[in-house]
């Protein structure tokens, strides 16, 4: 199982290429060969990204909702849409599509600095300047989101508050 865990300033290149992590790559070590793959996130306007072993994990996912339920078809269309697959090059570097840069307000000829961070299982691509006001600025009480959080596990394993 992987737990990936860090926050690593990056630069992205004028052609969508950044220099993978060192340390990410440590950790890593044992799946980096099988590729990565890149998409949007649902919720913000970062990038997801997957080592190949959980990609296959959330296809499972994808591949049990129903092709006959149009709200399955639309979500799963929405979500696979952008979806690429990744390889480091000789040099260490991935190479990040146009589209999902433009989706991550990444914009290399403008600012080109980018945040990667450890999530566990996956990665997240922030634009510094997203990643600033979306994470490191938030105004979220912490401490009241963990307890919302700390409810909700309870709730969905069968224990009372």
């Amino acid at each position: 199982m992987l737990n990936l865990l860090g926050e690593y300033n990056c630069k992205v290149d004028a052609k969508g290429r950044v220099l993978f992590p060192a340390r990410l790559r440590k950790q890593l070590e044992a799946v980096l060969g099988e590729g990565l793959v890149v998409n949007r996130d649902i919720f913000e306007g970062c990038l997801i990204l997957y080592p190949q072993p959980e990609w296959a994990k959330v296809n499972e996912e994808m591949a049990r909702l129903s092709r006959y339920n149009p709200q399955h078809q639309r979500f799963q269309r929405k979500f696979m849409n952008g979806a690429t697959a990744l390889e480091l090059d000789a040099a260490g570097r991935i190479h990040l599509p146009a589209a999902l840069m433009q989706h991550a307000g990444i914009d290399p000829k403008d600012a080109n600095e980018l945040v990667i961070t450890g999530m566990g299982e996956k990665m997240e691509v922030w634009s510094a300047g997203r990643y600033a006001e979306r994470v490191l600025a938030d105004d979220l009480d912490f401490a009241q989101l963990a307890e919302e959080v700390r409810k909700d596990l309870e709730g969905s394993s069968g224990k009372g508050s």
